[in-house]
């Protein structure tokens, strides 16, 4: 049976995204969002790994970051503590910590 939209949860979508291929991608994923469920009332949060850990720079574009926003994505950065460049896609666990609390 379905649930009417009164009854359905609200909840956050979390990507992780950094310079180069995976900021476009991120770009991508809101433009989608935005067009394919344009009542989505959660939050697209897009975590953005930083830190010693990292030997590049992973801090997204201006014009992407600012593309991103515009299409209502909520930036945040953090610190990559035990994974960084060694092993990116461990960064997915620690961006978990930048999602607001008690919100699915």
């Amino acid at each position: 049976m379905a649930h009417s939209a009164e009854m359905r949860q609200n909840f956050n979508i979390l990507i992780v995204a950094q310079s180069g291929r995976l900021e476009y991608e991120a770009l991508l994923f809101a433009a989608s969002l935005k067009a394919s469920s344009p009542n989505f009332k959660g939050k697209l949060v897009v975590a953005v790994p930083d830190g010693p850990l990292w030997q590049r720079r992973t801090a997204l574009r201006d014009d992407i970051a600012a593309e991103l926003v515009r299409l209502g994505a909520d930036i945040r950065p953090f610190t990559s503590r035990h994974f960084g460049q060694s092993y990116p896609h461990g960064n997915k666990i620690e961006a978990l910590s930048v999602l607001p609390a008690n919100e699915p």
